[in-house]
Parts: C-alpha cells; structure tokens; sequence
C-alpha cells in the first residue's frame, strides 16, 4: 500500500521537487548520525549524485545549509512548539519534515500556507496518516511563535 501512496517525482515541480531533495539528504544525515555541521560535505555529494533521479538544486541546498547553520534553534523550535514530543522521540521522517518547514518559515520567509501545505503533502507520501496532522500542527504553532516573538520589531504589531 505504501507504493501507492507515495507521489512519483514526475508529479512534483520546481520547490516541491526541492523541499523532497532536502528531506532525501537531511534523513540520509540522520541517519548516518551527521552532526549539522558535517552536512556540507554529504550536501555536496548530493549535488551530483543522488540516490533520487534528480539531484539537489539551488532551493534544496539552501534549505539544508540553512538548517546546518541554525540547527539549534530550529530544533529549539520544534520542541517548543511540540511540548509532548521531543526532537528525538519523533520518527526520523517527521522529525526532517518539521525542519523544512521550520526553515521556511524561520528563515527563508516562506508563507504559512505553502510551507503547511507542501510539509503535509511530503507527510501524506513518506510517512503516516498520523504524521500529517502531527505535522501541520507543530509547524501551525512554530509560526505562532514566530510571530508573537517577533510582533513589532518591524513596525508591525
């Protein structure tokens, strides 16, 4: 049944392709236990060869570095904004997930709706019917304190 559930990549485009190229690299890492720090030299690997038919583009690469450059806080952020479950409790497929969207939502501005939508639509393919929920939440509540953290440092409020 999994076959079925999962997309083909000829199905997804353009960032969608790259948000999977991402998770491809940041499981691998997991994984293999690479520190963040060490995830350039396998990211630079996955450029040109990749265990998926397509290698990892430009939007890819900048999702993973940015996440090997603030680990700390992107996982600081996930727990916070799931206090049942810690980082390390959650599958390893959930647990990268929630660090794309995390990223996207923390540092590279991406809005709620599309990091929501495109972190579910990789849950739907790659792991449970449970973890779509699970991880429409946390990333629900990940930019809720996003922005009551940052209410009107730019004027906003």
């Amino acid at each position: 049944m999994a076959e079925t559930r999962r997309r083909h990549d000829g199905k997804r485009k353009g960032r969608s392709v790259q948000r999977q190229r991402a998770l491809d690299v940041l499981f691998e890492a997991d994984a293999k236990q690479i520190a963040p720090e060490s995830l350039e030299e396998l990211l630079n690997g996955r450029k040109v060869v990749s265990t998926a038919q397509q290698p990892i583009g430009d939007y890819g690469v900048q999702i993973v570095r940015t996440y090997a450059n603030w680990a700390d806080d992107v996982d600081s952020m996930i727990e916070a904004a799931s206090p049942a479950w810690s980082v390390s409790r959650m599958s390893a497929v959930d647990r990268n997930l929630l660090r794309i969207g995390a990223v996207e939502l923390m540092y590279l501005e991406v809005d709620k709706p599309i990091v929501v939508t495109e972190i579910a639509n990789l849950a739907r393919d790659f792991s449970t019917d449970k973890a779509v929920g699970f991880v429409m939440g946390v990333l629900n509540r990940i930019d809720e304190i996003r922005r009551a953290e940052t209410a009107g440092k730019s004027g906003d409020s």
